[in-house]
């Protein structure tokens, strides 16, 4: 008696394949792929079905005489389900050499673009080549980068490494849940639950490290958020024409958030603003934006509320006499340093300095280099 081995997965994947998904409309989103077909441990992946059972999903290249699972690393059976094959891991479900495998992590052999579209995946990923603009990636665990990252997003749950820097073009934002290293990064969004660690130069870019942040090179232009400590190798600060902001002493996820509340603020206020406008031309105007200015204010209301609920939580994770930021090179004019409430702005050339919490004010120490950790 003949069985089919009916696939809950494309048994033809291939990645270099790929055609973009359609939308309800009938268009195509040239982004979303569906790179992988991700399982979790415990997923049915295939099973056997008499001929007679198939229907249309009868392929001649999956009717056997016998029942023998071609079943590779990450699959399992159960005693009380002979006929099924189930995913062991996490993982994505695939053929290799006529076997079925659930594979865990995911290695991306090229670019992440048009050809691939966004990857999201349930363990972890690694790219041999870079993230491009426009482009995205989520993972359930680490994620490693061989080449660089452009305008894209990348959210990692676990560790986030970049070996070819990142070229963000204001675009690019980056999470980790735990530590995050990269080569060099400028024009970027930075979020670590953990550390951030930049080789290079970090320019231009906002970064909030929920522990510490360390530069091996220059730190140049953004507003820069770590709890407790901040290390600058080279040049801290680019000078009076470029705002360099270290910030100090607050939870920095939680500063991320308020600043997220302003930037929507301030879109709400535009939006206010033209609406008055619009209704002041005349009552025809009224039908369409008289409900959208009432949404508008009362949404301004509700994010002022949660302003400041945000802010008591704030002030309730200060921690501010071990905070310190090192620099054992250059520290230029115009740097802004805020330790918890106390600020400081720095007016002149400095070399081979730390600065510090003290009764209210931040102080500045000799020789960074000895306090080094």
């Amino acid at each position: 008696m003949p069985f089919f081995l009916k696939h809950h997965f494309d048994p033809d994947w291939d990645p270099a394949k790929l055609k973009p998904e359609e939308q309800a409309d009938g268009s195509v989103d040239h982004h979303e792929r569906q790179f992988v077909k991700n399982v979790s441990a415990g997923d049915l992946v295939a099973e056997w079905l008499p001929v007679e059972e198939a229907g249309g999903d009868l392929d001649e290249r999956f009717v056997f005489e016998e029942k023998a699972f071609p079943a590779g690393k990450g699959t399992g059976i159960r005693r009380e389900f002979p006929d099924k094959l189930f995913a062991a891991v996490d993982g994505y479900v695939c053929y290799k050499e006529g076997r079925i495998l659930v594979r865990n992590p995911l290695t991306v052999h090229s670019d992440i673009d048009y050809h691939t579209g966004n990857v999201d995946f349930v363990g972890g990923v690694v790219v041999e080549g870079s993230v491009r603009t426009g482009f995205s990636i989520e993972a359930a665990d680490d994620v490693r980068v061989n080449d660089q990252i452009e305008g894209a997003t990348v959210t990692a749950r676990g560790n986030l490494v970049c070996r070819g820097g990142v070229k963000g073009g204001k675009e690019a934002l980056l999470r980790a849940s735990r530590d995050m290293r990269l080569a060099f990064c400028e024009y970027a969004t930075l979020l670590a639950g953990g550390d951030i660690f930049v080789k290079g130069a970090l320019m231009h870019s906002d970064a909030y490290a929920g522990k510490r942040l360390a530069v091996g090179g220059r730190l140049t232009g953004g507003n820069i958020c770590a709890y407790s400590y901040i290390y600058v190798g080279g040049q801290l600060g680019g000078g009076m024409d470029t705002d360099t902001s270290l910030i100090l002493g607050y939870q920095p996820g939680l500063l991320y958030a308020d600043q997220r509340y302003n930037q929507r603020i301030k879109v709400l206020h535009e939006d206010i603003a033209f609406f008055e406008k619009a209704l002041n031309r005349g009552d025809e105007f009224r039908a369409e934006y008289g409900p959208r200015l009432e949404s508008a204010r009362n949404e301004l209301e509700l994010l002022k509320d949660m302003k400041v609920e945000l802010w008591n939580g704030i002030y309730a994770t200060e921690r501010l006499d071990d905070c310190r930021v090192l620099a054992p090179g250059v520290v230029r004019p115009g740097v802004e340093i805020c330790i918890g409430s106390a600020y400081y702005r720095v007016d002149d050339f400095l070399e081979d300095v730390f600065f510090y919490y003290d009764n209210g004010e931040v102080k500045i120490g000799a020789s960074a280099g000895k306090m080094k950790k």
